[in-house]
């Protein structure tokens, strides 16, 4: 392994993990390069903190509004970085809506120069501390880029950059991990590693539900009905629908998928429901279980029944 990237493998391997300031400085550097979010400046690679600000904010942004992830064990005073993204969330839902939505979704409809105002105050943090604490580990300071505080930049020599491109994938798992790792502290949630990971990603893809629609038909001779509201549905107003949200689970569970008709899939949107649903379901899964022939579906509704996956994750989300 090359020295240069031994240097970021020590950092990541000497830092105290107590929070998530170092993970995602890190992290966003690794993403600037990569995605070349910085600029060549004679032999070196400069990167604003302005750039690294804003993936960061768009980490936290997506962790905490998207996914609903705690990142400490105080409400009452978050890191000031969280704060002033959740400041900008909080404006987004006066203007939009509170339906949590993807970063890069939502960030369009934000006017820039509030934007802009929330990128330069997350830079303005990290002239403070994060920046230069990053390369200090316990046995000293290792040091992997040039800072300049005064100007809000640090600069990287354009072979180190080159290194970390090559190596940003791997570099990248090992922050996800640490991170993932600090926020299960603080989290009960399930797959916080795919969520942390997720957190960065450009665009969010989501399965076709339409394979389970015959399944869950399986239970209806006659009439469909709404698992809601108990009413006749049309076949043609059928909408499979996460009782605990997809944005919480992170996967489609035949446990968790009911039928629903579309426009009550729209209004419930990334609400829970209430928790009166919960022992209907776990009746529901039971008659499931009686009619279909898959095993490995067989399998998954039998876990899900023995381990009370609807109760556990259900009072883990609202707790």
């Amino acid at each position: 392994m090359d020295s240069y990237i031994k240097k970021w493998f020590d950092i990541l391997n000497g830092m105290s993990n107590d929070n998530t300031y170092k993970l995602a400085w890190g992290r966003a550097i690794i993403e600037c390069i990569s995605t070349n979010q910085g600029s060549e400046v004679g032999a070196n690679y400069r990167i604003h903190f302005d750039e690294i600000a804003r993936n960061m904010m768009k980490y936290y942004w997506n962790q905490t509004f998207f996914f609903g992830l705690k990142q400490s064990a105080s409400h009452e005073y978050p890191p000031v970085v969280l704060q002033l993204t959740n400041d900008l969330i909080n404006h987004y839902k006066n203007i939009e809506s509170n339906i949590p939505v993807w970063f890069d979704k939502a960030i369009h409809k934000i006017d820039d120069k509030i934007v802009e105002h929330t990128i330069r105050s997350i830079s303005t943090v990290l002239t403070q501390n994060v920046s230069w604490r990053f390369m200090n580990i316990d046995h000293g300071v290792i040091s992997v880029y040039d800072l300049n505080i005064k100007n809000r930049y640090i600069e990287i020599g354009l072979e180190d950059s080159k290194l970390l491109i090559s190596y940003s994938e791997v570099l990248t798992q090992l922050f996800n991990y640490k991170w993932a790792q600090l926020l299960e502290k603080y989290n009960t949630q399930p797959r916080i590693v795919s969520k942390v990971k997720g957190s960065s990603d450009n665009k969010l893809k989501r399965n076709n539900l339409a394979k389970y629609k015959d399944i869950l038909m399986m239970l209806y001779k006659d009439d469909i009905r709404d698992f809601y509201t108990d009413e006749i549905i049309s076949t043609d107003d059928i909408s499979i629908d996460h009782f605990i949200p997809w944005s919480y689970m992170y996967s489609d569970d035949l446990w968790n998928l009911v039928i629903t008709s579309k426009s009550n899939n729209s209004s419930k949107s990334n609400r829970p429901p209430k928790d009166d649903y919960i022992a209907k379901l776990e009746e529901r899964n039971k008659q499931l279980l009686e009619v279909i022939q898959d095993p490995k579906q067989i399998e998954e509704l039998m876990e899900s029944l023995e381990h009370h996956y609807v109760t556990k994750f259900y009072q883990s989300l609202i707790s």
